[in-house]
């Protein structure tokens, strides 16, 4: 059966809102959202095609009734706010999640990579990296030139969602395709009344696995080419959001930016080796947290040059 399942913890530990992987992104999560994404999608960029890597950045209605067995959804949120009505924290976003679920439309982020492998092993249960992704915690084992964020740069894009829940699909190398959300929310009574995880997955119920079949993934969420879609969910309303993930990319990846090795779209802005000094000069009255125009500048300058020492110190 497809659809949401939030496995018992077999009357073991409670999952609370506070999620510590969350609360890391909280203080500026459209930053850390970029960041985040741009660095998993250039690990997992394709060696084989010779192109640089591409990221859109895109903000999209989904009608409500598109959304993953959205009645369902919306039940579990009920139970949760039920579950910890003595907690005005928590009980507050869940009457907020609600409203969101209650719209005609809900605002989806979804951020599209191409010229990568995809999301390998979405048929593994074990150890592979769609594992890693959706279920597994603190399990990073990135190799000398990754980049990242200790295994919980994943959690940034729950961040950003008002509901927590973020929607993956891949189309991998080896021409295998997998959809699956996962929604970090908190423990709560399931319909058989037995408490349950703080996080729960949309997709085969039986063992929580990827729906692999794509006639059984909503044409809105299917994957054409190779690579990798994350659907940001109930995206929060930021009034700005397009310009502070623009900022991060350029903070962030200028230099991947400037070799061509990586190419952004956010929204209708481009952001490729052409416009780069134009849009690095843009922002450059960003504020003090932005200083890639100084970093830029000591790059291109004609005096600039480069050196390697074996021994720094």
């Amino acid at each position: 059966m497809i659809g949401w399942n939030f496995p018992s913890n077999n009357f073991g530990k409670e999952d609370g809102l506070n999620d510590p992987g969350i609360e890391t992104f909280r203080g500026n999560p459209l930053w850390s959202l970029a960041r985040e994404i741009n660095q998993n999608t250039c690990d997992a960029s394709d060696r084989d095609t010779k192109k640089p890597v591409e990221v859109h950045f895109e903000l999209l209605d989904l009608a409500a009734e598109e959304f993953p067995d959205a009645r369902r959804f919306a039940e579990i949120l009920e139970s949760c706010g039920k579950y910890w009505s003595d907690n005005a924290n928590t009980s507050k976003f869940f009457r907020n999640a609600l409203t969101v679920m209650r719209r005609r439309k809900i605002p989806l982020l979804k951020i599209s990579d191409y010229n990568t492998t995809g999301l390998l092993g979405s048929d593994k249960t074990h150890g592979s990296d769609w594992f890693k992704l959706t279920k597994s915690v603190g399990a990073s084992d990135k190799e000398g030139g990754a980049g990242g964020s200790f295994g919980i740069g994943k959690h940034a894009p729950f961040a950003c969602s008002d509901i927590r829940t973020v929607f993956y699909g891949t189309k991998d190398k080896a021409g295998k395709t997998a959809f699956q959300g996962v929604s970090k929310l908190v423990t709560h009574k399931s319909g058989k009344a037995e408490t349950t995880q703080g996080t729960g997955y949309y997709g085969v119920a039986e063992k929580n696995i990827p729906i692999v079949s794509v006639d059984g993934i909503d044409r809105f969420f299917r994957r054409d080419r190779v690579g990798t879609d994350v659907f940001v969910a109930g995206f929060h309303a930021y009034d700005d959001w397009a310009d502070e993930v623009a900022k991060s990319v350029l903070e962030n990846f200028f230099v991947a930016i400037h070799e061509g090795r990586l190419i952004v779209r956010v929204g209708d802005v481009l952001l490729n080796k052409t416009s780069l000094p134009e849009l690095i000069k843009q922002h450059a009255s960003a504020g003090p947290d932005y200083t890639a125009h100084a970093y830029f500048d000591a790059l291109t300058a004609d005096e600039a040059a480069f050196f390697s020492e074996d021994d720094f110190e």
